[in-house]
């Protein structure tokens, strides 16, 4: 198992790098991995360095004992995704929920939809495969509340510390009714697309 993280690349810049390494930081703390704090500043400097014009998805991958390794691949434009609401399984381990591990097996499906939104035994509605959602309803704009039922995207964490983003959680059949109502729009969130438009299949 490895820890990583995906972030976005611009001109050299990483979006939210600071909200990016606090998150492998905890998590290496919580799941035994060492972090090098300098080799973290180390490596993200020479990256910076190779790619410094272009869009890019830079993904970030640290071993238990430390070292690093990294995938670079250029992003293309998509700023709309379709979504189908899953259950997530029950048993699934709460670590590999809550950190961002290779260990994703919970996240699979079988893409008749670009992505799926999540829900859990309980009804309340929790994550994309691939980032948070947002649900925007009567000018708000809301995220399920944490409850270390899912993983705290970078891009959630920097719109509720700006105040843009409520928390408030949503059950299975209401959402499933306020959008066949267009009462909400649902959006992912997550640091790689930033905000993008989803339309749920129901």
């Amino acid at each position: 198992m490895q820890l990583f993280e995906t972030m976005r690349l611009e001109s050299g810049l990483f979006s939210r790098l600071s909200y990016h390494k606090n998150r492998m930081k905890n998590a290496s703390e919580e799941l035994g991995f060492l972090f090098d704090e300098s080799a973290w500043s180390e490596l993200i400097d020479s990256i910076s360095e190779q790619y410094a014009t272009g869009i890019y998805r830079l993904k970030i991958l640290l071993n238990k004992d430390g070292t690093m390794e990294y995938v670079a691949a250029s992003l293309p434009e998509k700023s709309t995704f379709t979504a189908k609401l899953l259950p997530l399984t029950s048993d699934v381990n709460k670590q590999v929920v809550i950190n961002k591990t290779t260990q994703r097996a919970h996240l699979e499906h079988n893409h008749q939809t670009d992505i799926v939104l999540l829900y859990n035994e309980k009804g309340k509605v929790l994550e994309f495969d691939i980032g948070n959602v947002m649900i925007k309803e009567n000018g708000h704009y809301y995220t399920p509340l944490y409850n270390e039922d899912f993983l705290r995207g970078c891009m959630r964490q920097e719109l509720l510390d700006k105040g843009e983003l409520l928390e408030k959680d949503f059950e299975v059949h209401e959402l499933k009714d306020k959008i066949s109502n267009n009462k909400v729009q649902i959006f992912l969130i997550n640091s790689l697309r930033e905000v993008a438009e989803v339309e749920i299949y129901l």
